[in-house]
């Protein structure tokens, strides 16, 4: 018995839903698409935390403001989530 390679799962045989369900898909993604966004804000604003103040607190996280490198660096990650995502929607590979 070979192994399973983890890949296989990101390309399964046969259909997975049909036509009815594809913006139903769509709408799921983008709101994963969403929180992942959220969630890669936050570990940028941690580790930004972590670097200027050694130590991090939830209050600190939740209040801090970002400078304008900082925020143009988080849209530029949020931008290649989100583009990657929508680009994969539209049947398009992005590396």
């Amino acid at each position: 018995m070979r192994p399973t390679d983890p890949r296989d799962y990101n390309t399964p045989d046969g259909q997975i839903m049909d036509a009815r369900h594809v913006d139903n898909l769509a709408r799921a993604v983008l709101t994963l698409t969403r929180e992942v966004a959220v969630l890669t804000d936050r570990v940028m604003v941690l580790e930004t935390l972590l670097e200027e103040q050694g130590v991090v607190t939830s209050e600190a996280i939740d209040t801090y403001q970002p400078d304008a490198a900082f925020q143009k660096r988080a849209d530029a990650a949020i931008a290649a989530v989100s583009g990657g995502v929508v680009a994969a929607l539209q049947g398009a590979d992005r590396d």
